[in-house]
């Protein structure tokens, strides 16, 4: 009869036991989706900052370098209104 008694209680317990690790699996479960999701997210930001610094640095190029044809466009013109050059 003893040995009956242990042998429920290692049941009883063995079950007790295995619910609390299923609540503690699907907890653990939920976390990783969390920390999945933000992470996607943390990723997409990056990838969007990223975007965004190339989008700079090209707009930036293309500034420099417009300022840079109208400097040329400026000397040019400037150099129209000079006197010709005299050969004596």
């Amino acid at each position: 009869m003893k040995r009956f008694y242990e042998l429920a209680k290692w049941v009883f317990t063995f079950g007790q036991q295995t619910n609390k690790n299923q609540r503690d699996i699907e907890a653990l479960q939920s976390e990783v989706r969390q920390l999945t999701s933000a992470m996607q997210q943390i990723v997409f930001e990056l990838q969007r900052s990223r975007d965004e610094m190339q989008h700079m640095k090209d707009s930036e190029a293309k500034d420099r370098e417009n300022l840079l044809l109208r400097l040329e466009n400026e000397m040019l013109r400037f150099e129209r209104r000079l006197p010709p050059k005299n050969d004596d």
